[in-house]
């Protein structure tokens, strides 16, 4: 995803080569959205990475929370590399989805549908 997608839209966008990646989460022994009686969560089988920014190699930072419904550029950005997680990831849930996720993209590799093959992006 990194090398497919989030590197050729920061260059296309930005025409800067990406700095940093900030993981806002990965394991978490945690149920679903951290909601009591929930299945567990994907965190909590090292299965999934929430991310919640990029950082360009001019220093600039590009935020899910903010630029989703930032400036032109940056929302045009997070869109794209939310649709490419959808051809690399199994789910993909960004600012959209639900409350939960109004400040981050997560990307897991469950296993959806009765193939396992079914992809939710969201």
């Amino acid at each position: 995803w990194l090398r497919n997608v989030v590197e050729p839209e920061i260059w296309r966008h930005y025409r800067v080569p990406l700095a940093e990646l900030k993981v806002a989460a990965s394991y978490a022994c945690r149920p679903m959205n951290n909601q009591f009686g929930s299945n567990l969560s994907e965190h909590g089988h090292a299965n999934a990475l929430d991310v919640s920014a990029f950082t360009l190699a001019d220093g600039r930072k590009v935020t899910v929370r903010a630029g989703w419904w930032g400036e032109p550029r940056e929302r045009a950005f997070l869109r794209a590399v939310h649709a490419g997680a959808c051809a690399e990831f199994t789910t993909v849930l960004g600012p959209e989805a639900n409350v939960f996720h109004r400040d981050h993209f997560h990307v897991d590799l469950a296993r959806h549908g009765k193939d396992g093959l079914k992809g939710y992006c969201k």
